[in-house]
């Protein structure tokens, strides 16, 4: 019989252990190539809103603003999810800052479309189409880039919810967070920055982010009403309340909140231009819960 010395034995234990060795670290390495493809994905997938359907394709023709095209066919898109600054208006004069911000957004979608030789895919939510007749849709290029996602994570454009054209919200509002967080685009423009209700003035209009306390909550037979710091009425039309919490709403008498969208002016009875800055009452709409947040 054939002994081997202790010599190869231990040689040939030594080889098992290299070979061990060698298996466990090519398990490693394909496991830390999974975790990046897997944080790769991920973060395309939260980066870019990938769509979750497309109802159709087509080509645009025009570009109105940063929120705003028209197809080929002649139909007004407007895009799902976001809102762009204003570059004209027939009410009211558009600051400056306002303006510019909103001519930067509109350039910069003009110049993804154009690279994607003006083709789109559109997938459209739930309701079709708004007041003034405009087809609502989230925009796409061909190669699965989200035109709003886009414009939201460049600044260009704050995450606006609408219902029941909710589908994308939350990756849209992760996007903005960001994008908030690092002063990008209009995030660091004065209107865009949060405002106490008491800062609120003659030449407070527009989108706004506001904080207040809620000092009054008042049901009629057509809304619900919030009063903050009782010179902002919040109101939340009965129509949308179905999309509302409504032990939340019981609940937020005294809290400290912050509200988000169109701010406007309610003229005192006697009809004062130059009603003094704490007598002015201001109204805002809310149609989702997404607009409203209260703090701790």
């Amino acid at each position: 019989m054939f002994h081997r010395s202790g010599s190869a034995k231990a040689g040939m234990a030594k080889n098992e252990h290299v070979k061990k060795s060698a298996v466990i670290q090519r398990f490693f390495c394909a496991c830390v190539k999974l975790l990046l493809v897997l944080s790769a994905f991920n973060a395309c997938a939260v980066n870019n809103c990938p769509p979750q359907h497309i109802d159709e394709s087509a080509r645009v023709n025009y570009v109105y603003d940063g929120d705003t095209l028209q197809l080929e066919d002649g139909r007004k898109i407007r895009m799902l999810g976001i809102d762009t600054p204003e570059v004209f208006s027939r009410q009211r004069e558009i600051p400056a800052d306002i303006k510019a911000a909103g001519e930067k957004a509109r350039a910069d979608l003009q110049q993804q479309l154009n690279m994607a030789q003006h083709k789109v895919s559109l997938a459209f939510g739930p309701q079709r189409f708004d007041r003034y007749s405009r087809t609502l849709a989230h925009v796409f290029l061909a190669d699965g880039t989200n035109l709003q996602a886009r414009l939201i994570a460049q600044g260009d454009a704050i995450a606006f919810t609408t219902p029941p054209n909710d589908r994308m919200s939350s990756c849209y509002r992760q996007l903005e967070a960001k994008a908030m967080q690092a002063e990008k685009g209009i995030w660091q423009l004065p209107r865009y920055q949060l405002t106490q209700v008491s800062q609120l003035n003659n030449e407070s209009e527009g989108f706004y982010r506001i904080q207040g306390a809620v000092s009054r909550i008042w049901q009629s037979n057509f809304a619900v009403t919030v009063f903050l710091d009782k010179r902002l009425e919040v109101k939340i039309l009965n129509y949308d309340l179905p999309n509302f919490n409504a032990y939340m709403l019981n609940s937020l008498m005294g809290k400290k909140v912050i509200v988000r969208g169109w701010l406007r002016q309610k003229r005192s009875k006697d009809k004062r231009h130059d009603t003094p800055r704490s007598e002015l009452i201001f109204s805002m709409n809310l149609r989702h819960p997404d607009n409203i947040k209260v703090l701790k």
